[in-house]
């Protein structure tokens, strides 16, 4: 079925520049074909060798003539300075005006392009003019085709060559349109002439009972200095006229008996229509243009085309026969008659004339074994009737989707027909053209076109494809690395990927239609791209289960070099990739758009990634969770033994990002992108060459930690010095001495030092010449800002709290009257570091900060510094001074008290 309205980039008006119009006759009001979308690039194509075959045109074809009487006179217009800066491809366009004469239940449609060559590759481009007609029912007038110079007009029209071509320019689609196209190859165009063509077509398709419908672009890819459209329609004539957007000017103006209306442009900016955009996004201005006044209109018009007939032929009837004895139940008897249709009638359209539109008999159909969507929907209804299911056509747009919601209404919205099924109550979406479907009905995928007009009598609006139980349709891929034989050695890499319903029938249409080898190599050289050297250990396998609607998808390779042995570092280092993950979260080419970005949805994967480790590993769990109003993305890391288990998640939630959202999409993207992928290092001496032991060295981190010793070393001396007084408590003698809840601050305070001693030397590779520079220089493997600050923040941490616990450890062990004091600033001195740390290797993305254990440190500050404050035996302890003229008082009287000691 031809699909879309009769004119220059019906639907979404992609054209590059109006001239284009003239060539490819995106132009013409033929209405094109139902079928899968197909959105011409441009309208002004390149004559390759179909010249040399083409045959000299008849009278029939076309005919020369003067300029029609009912045209409207218009100057071309002249770019301005700003536009002529935005011209490409060598061309200018002046002109492009389109009228449209809808009197006497007649379309006549005038086009004329003004074009001038700027330089070679506009004189290629303007000088190879095309016209596409519908031989059927259109007639192709050529009126001037004048070549100005030096502003004078030479015509080329009559002294030229018209060739007619049939084209078939959708053969590839298996479909034959029987459209032709004339087309002229001018002489002697030269830099700076202008092109000025003028040509009419006329006549309409009998398929649409005498009405019609069309569309005029009035916004191009490419400056155009004047955009004029004129239609002229008789007051007896209802045609609804809908300027898109809304806020497009325009004029009526009434000659007697008829209304023009009149839209003129001078100097509109080109509109900018990025890649990638989706389907339905159509930024381009039009006017479009009906005598279907509304969806009803559209469905009354439809609704003889498909009327089931009501007598069928024998052959066809033996298939409902069948059908009745081997399936016993409603559902099965509808996935019989669909399979049928998908199965054994080929896809294969002939839309000539009122066949773009007007389905053939099922009989007919049946015999040949192949049609259109038109011809099986046709078909498929047919069976079903016979077999007491009840079904309807339903038109649907496979590209402008959602946008039919703001279309003028008219048959042309439309470029595909499905069926809308009612079984128990339910209703259900299918399609005859597809793959054959051999799941049940539960596991069986529906098309979603957001909107449809269902064909049955007493339709009145389109109705919303969504369903209440949507098919989950999901991709599982486990990728395993066995590393058991060791990390250094190949390591046997194994894929599992279990696809479900779009997935799952996807992939079996790539099999059907690709070799197994094929397929093998190109899966290999996917993740070769990560695994260079990476060879096939076995062939690849795969099982289908078709009920289910599911394939598994098996594969198995071999990685020759899984780890390197960096000399920087001094260590070998496993890069565990996720190949799968790192293509799911590829950001889009740019962030600066005009339109919005389509992006896969539903899209639902899940890749489990294992590595098999040779011994058990020290590896932190990590849980990731990044939220974006367009996308989920999880990721857990579980280590277990000897196994490293990570499961990424990505799922989309909406199908477009507004131009204005895409640096936060991308940005979001690349959060997630960060958080992929983990490496396994490891130090072998043997694999080391000896270096002097002097290169390494980390001279500038030695430097700066040897002035932070001194420093410490030197404010704790000072700090030894104070010698507050202590204070009189008045308490009894029993309650002096280090013992009860004293002991445990001594007992920590003999430990921290040597624990962060350990810590310290227990990681001093960090500090190496290889680790600092990988972490803290640009370029390196794992380099951020913030490791440089972070580190040495570190070193100055485990520093000072190796000097001042051994300052403290003596204040304490001396019974100091001024270690409480400085036993409190020691413990909230810490905590600060602690927090001001964690602040900082929170930016580092895939670094856990602040955790439970921190939780504890300032918890137990809190506590330590209260019991301080008010314990009495923490007063009449610590009351000893540095100087010996009061070193202790005199010791108290012994007083009964009933407190409790602490």
């Amino acid at each position: 079925m031809r699909t879309g309205n009769r004119s220059a980039g019906a639907g979404r008006t992609r054209h590059a520049l109006p001239g284009r119009t003239i060539i490819e006759q995106a132009g013409s009001y033929a209405p094109r074909k139902f079928r899968h979308p197909r959105i011409i690039a441009g309208m002004m194509l390149v004559l390759l060798g179909a010249l040399a075959t083409a045959l000299r045109a008849q009278p029939v074809d076309y005919r020369i003539t003067p300029l029609p009487d009912w045209i409207a006179a218009v100057t071309p217009g002249e770019l301005d300075k700003d536009q002529r800066a935005l011209t490409t491809n060598g061309s200018q366009f002046l002109l492009s005006d389109v009228q449209v004469n809808l009197r006497d239940g007649q379309t006549r449609v005038y086009r004329r392009v003004v074009g001038q060559a700027v330089n070679a590759n506009g004189v290629s481009e303007l000088a190879n003019l095309q016209f596409r007609f519908d031989p059927a029912y259109e007639v192709l007038e050529l009126h001037a085709v004048n070549i100005i110079r030096d502003g004078r007009v030479m015509p080329r029209l009559d002294s030229a060559t018209v060739h007619v071509l049939q084209r078939e320019a959708e053969l590839e689609r298996q479909i034959f349109d029987g459209s032709k196209t004339a087309s002229i190859l001018l002489e002697d165009v030269r830099v700076g002439d202008i092109i000025d063509c003028a040509y009419s077509t006329s006549g309409r398709n009998p398929v649409f009972n005498g009405h019609d419908f069309g569309v005029i672009g009035m916004g191009f890819s490419v400056p155009v200095a004047r955009i004029h459209a004129r239609v002229i329609t008789s007051a007896r004539t209802k045609v609804a006229i809908a300027p898109q957007p809304a806020s497009l000017e325009g004029s009526a103006t009434r000659h007697g008996s008829d209304i023009a209306y009149e839209w003129d442009l001078h100097n509109a900016q080109p509109v900018r229509l990025d890649d990638d955009a989706p389907s339905w996004h159509d930024p381009f201005p039009k006017v479009q243009w009906s005598e279907f006044d509304s969806w009803a209109d559209v469905v009354d018009w439809a609704l003889p085309l498909y009327a089931v007939p009501q007598a069928i032929s024998p052959a066809l009837q033996s298939e409902v026969d069948r059908i009745l004895r081997s399936a016993p139940d409603a559902e099965g008897r509808l996935l019989a008659a669909l399979r049928l249709a998908q199965g054994e009638i080929r896809y294969l359209g002939i839309e000539i004339g009122a066949g773009s539109h007007a389905p053939n008999p099922p009989d007919l159909v049946f015999e040949r074994r192949f049609g259109d969507c038109k011809d099986k929907t046709l078909l498929t209804l047919t069976l079903l009737d016979r077999l007491g299911i009840k079904a309807a056509p339903a038109l649907v747009n496979t590209g402008q989707r959602r946008a039919l919601a703001n279309a003028q209404p008219s048959p042309g919205q439309f470029d595909h027909v499905i069926l809308r099924v009612e079984l128990d109550g339910e209703p259900f979406w299918l399609d005859p053209t597809r793959d054959i479907q051999k799941a049940t009905l539960e596991n069986l995928v529906q098309p979603d076109f957001d909107l449809a007009l269902v064909i049955t009598p007493g339709t009145r609006d389109l109705v919303s494809m969504q369903r209440k139980q949507v098919l989950k349709s999901f991709r599982r891929i486990h990728v395993t690395y066995d590393a058991r034989a060791g990390l250094d050695k190949p390591v046997a890499m194994r894929v599992e990927t279990t696809l479900h319903g779009t997935y799952a029938e996807a992939t079996r249409h790539t099999l059907a239609n690709t070799s197994l080898d094929e397929l093998q190599k190109e899966y290999l050289n996917f993740y070769a791209t990560s695994f260079p050297g990476l060879t096939v250990a076995a062939p690849l396998t795969t099982k289908d289960d078709e009920r289910n609607n599911r394939i598994v998808v098996n594969e198995h390779y071999r990685i020759a070099e899984f780890s390197r042995f960096s000399e920087a570092e001094r260590r070998h280092t496993a890069n565990v990739q996720v190949p799968d993950v790192d293509e799911l979260l590829r950001g889009p080419a740019s962030s600066v758009r005009n339109s919005p970005l389509r992006i896969s949805h539903p899209f639902d994967v899940t890749v489990q990634t294992e590595t098999l480790l040779p011994e058990t590993w020290q590896i932190e769990p990590v849980s990731v969770n990044i939220e974006d109003p367009a996308f989920r993305f999880t990721r857990e890391v579980k280590p277990s033994s000897n196994k490293v288990r990570v499961v990424d998640h990505f799922q989309t939630l909406v199908d477009e990002i507004a131009a204005g959202d895409i640096q936060r999409y991308a940005g979001n993207l690349s959060k997630a992108r960060d958080e992929t992928g983990y490496e396994l290092y490891w130090t072998d001496p043997a694999a080391s060459p000896k270096l002097d032991p002097l290169a390494r060295v980390n001279w500038l981190v030695l430097t700066v930690g040897t002035l932070m010793l001194a420093i410490l070393v030197g404010l704790a001396a000072r700090i030894y010095r104070y010698d507050p007084v202590a204070p009189n408590v008045g308490s009894q003698t029993g309650l002096r001495g280090i013992a009860g809840w004293l002991l445990l601050p001594g007992f920590s305070l003999l430990a921290t030092p040597i624990l962060a001693m350990t810590n310290m030397f227990g990681n001093i590779g960090v500090w190496s010449t290889g680790s600092w520079a990988s972490l803290t220089s640009p370029g390196g493997d794992r380099y951020h800002a913030l490791w440089a600050p972070a580190l040495l923040l570190d070193l100055l941490g485990m520093l000072g709290v190796i000097v001042f616990a051994g300052l403290l450890l003596i204040l304490f062990a001396r019974q100091r009257s001024s270690f409480p004091r400085i036993y409190i600033a020691y413990l909230w001195v810490t905590t600060i570091h602690l927090v001001i740390s964690s602040l900082i290797l929170r930016q580092i993305p895939g670094v856990e900060a602040f955790g439970p254990a921190d939780v504890g440190v300032l918890l137990g500050s809190v506590t330590w510094t209260l019991y301080f404050l008010k314990s009495k035996r923490a007063r009449n302890t610590f009351i000893r001074r540095l100087s010996t003229r009061n070193s202790q008082p005199a010791p108290l009287p012994s007083v009964p008290t009933h407190s409790i000691p602490f």
